[in-house]
């Protein structure tokens, strides 16, 4: 394997976690917030 692939694939990994992250802070937030706006 040469470095460019490694690089890349290093890369993609990388975006794929951010967005998986964010995807998971967005849900989460959105849960926490109905909870709140059930309890007032």
């Amino acid at each position: 394997m040469n470095r460019y692939l490694i690089r890349g694939l290093l890369a993609i990994a990388a975006l794929l976690l951010l967005a998986l992250v964010w995807w998971g802070w967005h849900q989460g937030g959105m849960a926490l917030m109905q909870l709140g706006m059930s309890v007032c």
